[in-house]
């Protein structure tokens, strides 16, 4: 049975999580960030004979769908999703794997390796011409998000909840985002989001493609490895592409595991 969970159920929840904290940066980096009265967050959990099965939480129009040992009831959750009209729906390969004959007709999945970097030894110094973003610049970043292809399916197509979720985070500190800007513009950006006091999760890479192979992504992800680490925390991120895959393992990134992405078709 799906529960709606409140502050009531927040050790239940984190202590069943925590068993795999790396892979559950966003549930509990959400829950201890925003807690369970936050009007762009809710979050769900699933029990079945007394037992604690699954968990689901939605960040603005995102889900993500968690099962330690695969064993929830997933067509009740994907009653759950449906009535929710959820556009992006992510987690654990193998939980995902779950839901995904339920919906394959409505959604593209996207499968992608998780990865972890805990020491800094092979990040470059300080990088001078990377600018961490104001809440100002929420709007430019939401809009030149529109200009990837590869990020459709991946982040809401509406520029008005992509700012509303950017600039969330940076207002709550939640995670933080860096840029480097050419005439006037954002070329490169990236971003830390699902902080806890262990760990963060490194997203939203990307460079104009007009300005791509001249090292700018790798620059900007060992700035934000470096500022995670700096602060006590290790640094987590997913990726699909294999030339990406290699500029992460230079910089100490190892595999932990595979992550998920269903997107609205």
């Amino acid at each position: 049975m799906l529960i709606k969970a409140n502050e009531e159920h927040r050790f239940i929840i984190m202590d069943y999580c925590k068993s795999e904290p790396s892979i559950n940066l966003f549930i509990m980096g959400d829950i201890e960030n925003f807690g369970f009265d936050s009007e762009f967050q809710d979050v769900w959990m699933q029990e079945l004979n007394d037992k604690l099965v699954g968990v689901v939480l939605r960040y603005h129009d995102n889900f993500i769908v968690y099962s330690k040992d695969l064993d929830m009831d997933i067509e009740e959750v994907n009653c759950l999703l449906s009535k929710m009209d959820s556009k992006v729906i992510s987690g654990k390969l193998s939980v995902i794997n779950l839901l995904y004959p339920l919906v394959a007709e409505n959604y593209n999945k996207k499968e992608m390796f998780f990865c972890e970097l805990k020491d800094g030894s092979s990040l470059r110094k300080e990088e001078t011409d990377i600018v961490v973003a104001e809440y100002e610049d929420a709007m430019e970043i939401a809009e030149t998000y529109g200009l990837i292809e590869e990020f459709k399916g991946m982040y809401s197509e509406d520029v008005q909840e992509r700012y509303k979720q950017i600039s969330t985070r940076i207002k709550t500190k939640e995670g933080i985002h860096m840029f480097m800007k050419e005439n006037g513009k954002i070329i490169s950006h990236g971003n830390t989001t699902a902080e806890t006091s262990v760990a963060g999760m490194i997203g939203g890479i990307f460079t104009l493609p007009e300005y791509r192979n001249n090292g700018l992504g790798s620059k900007m992800v060992g700035a934000l490895a470096s500022s995670l680490i700096s602060r006590g925390k290790s640094a987590c991120l997913f990726f699909n592409n294999p030339d990406a895959g290699k500029i992460y393992y230079k910089l100490g990134f190892k595999n932990i595991d595979k992550w998920a992405i269903l997107g609205r078709k």
